[in-house]
């Protein structure tokens, strides 16, 4: 797996399942001696980097043989601290799950219920806006969502919520495609954000209480595009992979994000 994101070395642990396909697990970090986080993953799912998880191989709808990875992204308290990072590694702070692996046409999305949808377009158009062409496209309100695919790409990217129970994912992004071969070769060929409803999600402006919706739309959404997670002393980023009640910096991206996504679709 040396092709993709390997940093830190993760130990884990299973514990009971909630699901047929998806299950708790409990990951520590040996190295920072972060305290331990429960996280929701597909059972078969082989963690590779911390908060990547290998989904294996799967055909899409047109018949390519695609690999398929996960994104979990976690709550901890304190996760983007005000003016935490402002000076360091500024052009850095960005990763790509694979180099090269970008859209390379316009797909429409889903939304499922209770996700509104003007949120989720500005939280989309934030990417877009930084890019050569509109990656995201419009809203299909003529299909619903069945479900974030971890077993094999079904031709639908959705955004939906889903109740994770009490665990520390707040929400999950699912990313297939082609990353081995020529980086000119590589494509992304679908994704599935989930936003676990075991944490109450809302505008943060009017209630600190809440996950704000755009704020980790607009990360996960950064995942869709082929961004992985930078390195943990990028706390500003909008692609830090923690995040915490009422916090609203996600919205916007800062210079690594801008930097690494500029560099992926150049």
């Amino acid at each position: 797996m040396k092709k993709y994101l390997l940093v830190l070395f993760v130990v884990f642990s299973m514990s009971l399942a909630l699901a047929i396909d998806f299950q708790a697990a409990t990951v520590t970090n040996p190295v920072t001696q972060e305290p331990k986080n429960t996280i929701t993953i597909p059972s078969k799912a082989v963690e590779v980097a911390p908060n990547l998880f290998y989904l294996g191989t799967a055909q899409d709808v047109n018949g390519k043989i695609v690999e398929g990875f996960l994104f979990v992204d976690n709550r901890r308290e304190n996760a983007k601290p005000p003016g935490a990072g402002q000076g360091k590694n500024s052009g850095n702070c960005y990763a790509f799950l694979a180099k090269g692996a970008k859209w390379k046409t316009t797909e429409q999305y889903i939304t499922g219920d209770g996700i509104d949808p003007l949120v989720t377009e500005t939280s989309l158009n934030t990417w877009d806006q930084e890019v050569l062409f509109d990656v995201f496209g419009t809203r299909d309100i003529t299909m619903i969502t069945d479900g974030a695919d971890s077993a094999n790409p079904d031709g639908k990217n959705e955004v939906e919520f889903v109740n994770l129970g009490e665990t520390s994912t707040i929400a999950y992004t699912i990313v297939w495609g082609i990353f081995y071969g020529p980086p000119n070769q590589r494509e992304l060929v679908e994704w599935d954000a989930v936003f676990n409803t075991a944490y109450p999600f809302g505008n943060a402006d009017n209630n600190s209480a809440v996950m704000d919706y755009q704020n980790i739309a607009t990360h996960e959404f950064g995942h869709a595009l082929g961004l992985g997670h930078p390195q943990d002393s990028c706390t500003e980023e909008t692609m830090y992979r923690f995040a915490d009640y009422g916090e609203t910096k996600k919205r916007t991206l800062e210079i690594g994000d801008i930097t690494g996504i500029k560099h992926l679709y150049k």
